[in-house]
């Protein structure tokens, strides 16, 4: 059987009826933005941040990522695009090697990003910092005070604008399925929406806790809308996960990418749940994969 595709476009992204094998009322939202680096979520996280630098008369923006991340890649893209001067700490002083470089990496360094390499131990107290005193303190070759910050992943108030911007389309959904690393983007959903609709992020890392205490930190009135399905956060992140024949084929119908980390696994939740008829309603997949 065929499985034709209508697309239309909205003020926030492009949203598209899709036909499907498991009886779903199945609808796939994706970004509206095109330019390569710049699909899936990544790019709407990020221009909250560069509507705070305008604000603020700042053209430099630092953030923290991983050597593999789509959100490193994302940042440097975007921030010669629009530009601003880009400082990327990553996880890693290892590779400071430049032979162990990643493909992300040397695209960040392409892109003019200056890359600074901490130690796995400077990388995590990072993440619990919460002052520009406090990260020079950590990484004093960067000028905090001179730069917007932009946390791992796009996580924090920020965060939701562009998101919110882009959830717009997602209202009047019953129920709405979303790959989840930091929250912020479940968060956004979560804001540009109402009951009764219910937000499903599924895990692509083993950080429950920290998943949940960004909701409750984020959008608080509307966490019991909130569910994390965990059991496909298996392995370590970025360890494929390989999604089953009927999931590949269902992507490749709709022309969006299985890919291993986000797509697959947040498609084999979905389906796992409607064949256990845990699924009712308008059902909606947000398609975060960075093009």
């Amino acid at each position: 059987k065929h499985f034709a595709v209508r697309r239309a476009n909205s003020e926030s992204g492009v949203l598209a009826p899709a036909e499907n094998p498991w009886g779903l009322d199945l609808w796939i939202l994706r970004s509206d933005e095109t330019e390569h680096h710049l699909g899936g979520n990544k790019f709407h996280k990020l221009t909250g941040y560069l509507d705070k630098a305008r604000r603020e008369n700042q053209t430099r923006l630092i953030t923290m990522a991983g050597p593999h991340s789509n959100h490193l890649r994302a940042f440097a893209a975007l921030a010669r695009r629009k530009g601003f001067a880009g400082a990327a700490i990553i996880r890693g002083d290892e590779l400071v090697d430049d032979s162990r470089h990643s493909e992300e990496i040397r695209f960040a360094l392409e892109c003019g990003v200056r890359l600074i390499f901490v130690t796995r131990q400077t990388y995590r107290s990072l993440r619990e910092t919460s002052t520009e005193a406090e990260r020079s303190g950590l990484v004093p070759d960067l000028d905090f005070a001179q730069a917007v910050f932009v946390p791992e992943g796009g996580l924090g108030p920020e965060g939701l604008t562009g998101v919110i911007d882009w959830a717009a389309a997602a209202k009047g959904f019953d129920e709405i399925y979303i790959p989840c690393a930091t929250g912020t983007t479940c968060a956004g959903f979560l804001a540009a929406t109402n009951p009764p609709t219910q937000v499903f992020g599924v895990a692509v890392l083993r950080n429950f806790v920290a998943v949940h205490a960004a909701i409750k930190l984020l959008v608080p009135a509307a966490q019991r809308r909130f569910t994390l399905l965990e059991e496909y956060a298996v392995g370590k992140f970025g360890k494929l996960f390989e999604a089953d024949q009927e999931v590949r084929e269902f992507c490749e119908r709709q022309g969006i990418v299985a890919d291993g980390v986000y797509v697959g696994r947040t498609l084999a939740a979905l389906v796992g749940q409607a064949k256990k008829r845990k699924v009712t309603g308008r059902v909606l997949f947000v398609y975060t994969y960075n093009e």
